[in-house]
Order: C-alpha cells, then sequence, then structure tokens
C-alpha cells in the first residue's frame, strides 16, 4: 500500500509531533511518493543507506532542523537504534520505520497532517476515526486516543495514528479494514497503559498529592512546577520496552495486507451484468464504500476474520477440504448424476423452481451448489447453505437442509421445487466414505418436463458434455452465453415499461430477439436478476416520458 502510517503525539512542551512512522520502498522511481513533479536528486540512495544517514534525534539531511527540538515525550528513537527496518524479497518491498519520513517533501505532507490530525480536525468526543485532506496535500485516515499517564496533566496524553496516501478511493475502500485493525492497535497501547497507571496510582494516588500541592502554591508557580515536568516516552507509559518494535510490526503488516487485500482489474468496455450485480451486493455489506475484490491475506500480526464473498458461499477450499468429497465443475456433475438426472436440475434451476439438499455430506452438497452457480446470472442465485429450518422459495431458490430437517408436505407436492436427497449407498458400509461414487442422489420432481426446453439451456448442456472443452474454455462460453441472454433481458425490461404494449407486439419483439414461447419462463425468472441500477435507470427513463408501469405482456 503506497501510504505512510505515523503515529503522532501532542507534546505539552512543543505541541504535534511525529512520534513514528512507517513507509515503504520499492524502487527508485517509487521513492517519490507523493511528490510527482519534484524527481529524486541524484545520486539515489537505497532504503539502508537513507536509514543510515538518519541521525539521533530521528532527523537528518531530510529534515528540517526544528526537529532536534524535542524532548523523550516525543522521541521514539535512540543513539544506537535509528529505526527499523524489514524486507519482502518476493515483492521486493523494504518496510522502514524511524521518527520522521526519510523524503522532505513526505515529511512536510505528514507534518502537516499529523498537526490537523491533533488541532483542528478532531471527531466528537475527541476520540475516534476521521477522514479529510486534499489532492495537494494528500488524503488521511486519522484514529484519534488517549492513553492514561499518572504524571500528565488532566492525567492522560492525546495520539493519533495516521494514515496518508494520494489515492483517496483507494482509502476510502479500505476505511472498515484500516480503522478496524488501527482500533485493535490502539487498544493493546491503552491496555498496557492502563496496567501502569492503575499500578502506579495504587501506589502514590496523583490526584491528591496535585490538590494538596495547589491549596499550598499559587496559579502561577503550579504552572512552572508542570511546565518543568519530565515527560514521558511511550516505553515508559506501556512499561514496554519493544514497544517502537511492536509498532513497526504492526504498521508493516497494516501497509503489507493492505496492498495484498485490494486489486484492481482492467475492464475492457462496459461491466457486464454480473459485475454490477456484485458490486451492489458489497457495497450493502461495505456501508456505502465499493470493495471491488477480497483476497485472504495471512494473519501475521493481526487477527483477521475472513469475509465471505457474495451470494453467501466462500472459496470453493473453506466449502470442501481436502480430506472431503467434493465436485469440482459441472462436467464432473454429469458423471455422477448422468445426463438425465443433471438435466432434471439444470432446468430446474435456470427456470426459477427452488432447489432442495438434503443429506450428508455437507462438503459434497456444497460444491455441488457451487457449481450450479455457473448456469445462472449472478442476480438469480440466492443459495442458503446448512440451514436448521425450511426456508421459502421467495428468500432462496437454492436451499440445503441438514438431515433431520422435515420438509413440509406442500412443498414436496408442488412442481415448483425439485428435492434432491444425498446419501450413502446402502452396499456401502463406511458411511464417511471420501469417494464420490459411493454417494447416491435421489431426485423428487412432481412436475413433467417439457418436450422442448430453453435454448440457452440447450446450448448450456452441449457444451458441458463437448469432451474437447477444458474447464477455462467451458467457463467462458457460459459466461458469455449467459450475458447474451441477460442483454436479451434488458431488452423486454425496458419493452414491459414503456407503457401499454400489446401482446402482438411483445411476440413480434420475440421473434426479433430469437426467442420462443418455450423461453418466456426462463426469460421472466431472469428478468429478477437484473441489477438495481438498471432497473432504476429505466424506471426514471420511463416516469420522465409519462409511460405506465404494466408488467410484461409476454
Amino acid at each position: 500500500m503506497n501510504a505512510v502510517v505515523a503515529l503522532c503525539h501532542f507534546c505539552e512542551l512543543h505541541g504535534p509531533s511525529i512520534l513514528f512512522c512507517t513507509q515503504a520502498f520499492r524502487d527508485p522511481e517509487e521513492l517519490s511518493w507523493g511528490v510527482k513533479e519534484t524527481p529524486i536528486p541524484k545520486p539515489y540512495y537505497g532504503p539502508r543507506e537513507l536509514l543510515a544517514r538518519v541521525s539521533i534525534s530521528g532527523c537528518g539531511a531530510s529534515t528540517p532542523s526544528k526537529c532536534s527540538d524535542t524532548c523523550e515525550g516525543c522521541t521514539s528513537v535512540t543513539s544506537s537504534q535509528r529505526g527499523y527496518i524489514c524486507n519482502d524479497h518476493e515483492a521486493r518491498v523494504s518496510f522502514i520505520s524511524s521518527q520522521f519520513p526519510l523524503h522532505p517533501d513526505v515529511f512536510s505532507i505528514v507534518r502537516q497532517a499529523c498537526v490537523r490530525s491533533l488541532s483542528c480536525e478532531v471527531c466528537p468526543g475527541r476520540e475516534g476515526p476521521i477522514f479529510f485532506g486534499d489532492d495537494h496535500r494528500g488524503h488521511v485516515l486519522s484514529h484519534t486516543f488517549f492513553m492514561k499517564d499518572s504524571q500528565a496533566r488532566g492525567f492522560q496524553r492525546w495520539y493519533s495514528i495516521i494514515i496518508v496516501m494520494n489515492d483517496k478511493i483507494f482509502l476510502l475502500n479500505s476505511w472498515q479494514f484500516l480503522v478496524k485493525h488501527l482500533q485493535l492497535i490502539i487498544q493493546e497501547l491503552q491496555e498496557r497503559a492502563n496496567k501502569v497507571y492503575d499500578m502506579e496510582q495504587s501506589e502514590n494516588p496523583q490526584r491528591a498529592v496535585r490538590l494538596n500541592s495547589v491549596t499550598r502554591t499559587t496559579p502561577d508557580n503550579f504552572r512552572r512546577q508542570r511546565g518543568n515536568a519530565k515527560a514521558r516516552s511511550l516505553k515508559d507509559l506501556t512499561n514496554d520496552k519493544e514497544v517502537f518494535i511492536r509498532l513497526h510490526l504492526w504498521f508493516t503488516w497494516l501497509l503489507r495486507a493492505g496492498a495484498n487485500r485490494l486489486t484492481e482489474r482492467l475492464l475492457e468496455g462496459l461491466p457486464c451484468e454480473d459485475t454490477v450485480v456484485d458490486l451492489e451486493r458489497q457495497e450493502e455489506t461495505e456501508e456505502g464504500f465499493v470493495e471491488v475484490h477480497t483476497k485472504k491475506v495471512p494473519m501475521s500480526y493481526v487477527k483477521v476474520q475472513t469475509a465471505s464473498v457474495s451470494c453467501g458461499i466462500t472459496s470453493e477450499s473453506d466449502l470442501a477440504p481436502d480430506d472431503s468429497p467434493c465436485v469440482k465443475s459441472l462436467q464432473d456433475l454429469v458423471e455422477i448424476l448422468g445426463k438425465e438426472k443433471f438435466h432434471t436440475l439444470a432446468y430446474n434451476i435456470v427456470i426459477g423452481n427452488q432447489l432442495i439438499f438434503r443429506g450428508k455430506p455437507r462438503s459434497l452438497i456444497s460444491s455441488v451448489i457451487l457449481c450450479l452457480k455457473d448456469l445462472l446470472p449472478r442476480g438469480c442465485f440466492h443459495p442458503v447453505l446448512n440451514s436448521n429450518i425450511y426456508e421459502d422459495s421467495w428468500k432462496c431458490n437454492v436451499l440445503s437442509l441438514n438431515e433431520e430437517v422435515q420438509i413440509p408436505s406442500h412443498v414436496l407436492s408442488s412442481s415448483l421445487h425439485l428435492c434432491i436427497n444425498v446419501c450413502i449407498n446402502s452396499s456401502q458400509k463406511d458411511s464417511s466414505s471420501r469417494n464420490i461414487g459411493d454417494y447416491e442422489f435421489t431426485l423428487h420432481f412432481n412436475g413433467k418436463l417439457p418436450e422442448k426446453i430453453p435454448q440457452v439451456l440447450t446450448e448450456m448442456e452441449r457444451a458441458i458434455q463437448n469432451p474437447t472443452f477444458s474447464k477455462s474454455s467451458l467457463e467462458t462460453f457460459l459466461f458469455t452465453i449467459k450475458e447474451v441472454w441477460m442483454n436479451k433481458v434488458k431488452v423486454l425490461f425496458t419493452f414491459s415499461r414503456a407503457g401499454q404494449r400489446s401482446s402482438e407486439e411483445a411476440n413480434k419483439l420475440l421473434q426479433v430477439l430469437g426467442a420462443y414461447d418455450y423461453d418466456k419462463e426462463l426469460l421472466k425468472f431472469w428478468m429478477t436478476g437484473l441489477s438495481m441500477h438498471y432497473k432504476t435507470h429505466v424506471l426514471s427513463a420511463s416516469i420522465q416520458q409519462g409511460a405506465g408501469h404494466e408488467g410484461p405482456v409476454y
């Protein structure tokens, strides 16, 4: 993550000051972070050379001389230890922590952000996260907090952790991730400081001492006494001599994990309907911010909860452990079920009938559901896994139940539901077999399959049963054909919202689109999978034109 993470402190003697910061250095071109116009002076100094140039106080030729005016309370490095460095050899990135940024222009940006975070830019209550900045001075996520100190004025000291970067969108999209882990870091520091504070207060209560001194001295003398008091370092407040090493590891992990969790994807042309639906679903879970892509990040120093992707399903490895039976593709599913059972399964799911799975093992059922996802547009796939109760079809169109759950009688007798029971073959004695061939799929369907099925399903089945198609080729084909038919669905949806239309006009439109009567059921169901963005756009356009809102007439 191309950013600077810094711990700032409001010193009673020197005001807002940078206490500790961490940067990532990749190559000579990227050392001029945040400074596009100013080139780096030659010759180039690598991370170790730059770190070696930092003086004892943390300020070298790259920072102003005013930095030497510091006290123990706003100093993090010593004469023997000028900073810390970690190397990511795979990514060829070095993470350097020192008291001040190593480049003068970056120091100026971070210094200004430090002053603003501890003075004018504060949230209600003075503790918590806040965002400020602009394109010229950088964008800042600041989290202010207090730490108890029995010797400080008001028995507490004011700190903030700031993250400064140029990319506003990246910073806002990472808001929840960054704030969550900043709070973990702050909580750790505060807990250590609270223990030291409670211990010191139990031994020598400072409140009574100060009240007695106030009664014996004048206000001017008291201010002079407090002004000459020695400021305490963060090591003393937390009673942790390795606190800055911990901060270095925390900040390094934050920069590395923040860069790995989001990736950019180049979209050639307009985004497809599935992409828009994914973004809308992720907006609901990210409180207004769009998370484009999520990857698992190894837990090095901070505990991370793995987030599930859209559609309510996690990754394939989570659903099917290595030692459990699972289905990896639709081609494998055809071989296991046979063409007739697969045809019944595929027909019911593409027209919107509810599929109800029940039995064991759960990993096998979950892997089957994950494969069936490729037959539907993203907006039409609403699964519920491992439920302890039956869920109605308007809540989910794919449902897996625990083995002991009873299916209602009206569902079993309906032609709008397909029940699939999964169990071990009666000839097998081992109920925990890892061989998929040892399990049997029993289908219960009260409806009757039509002679002519939707065209899109015919093309999908022909491709799935084609042995020359690889798994990646099949995925590309299914994605393309779904997008073709979703475009037809968009045309029909716009047509149905354009005012009163006769059935004759609707049939003519179907002929133009290359659709027939046996495709109508599929088209109606897939219309429910359109993104809210597209539906809102069409409805607002029809309102402006004064058209009615009659439903589809085909």
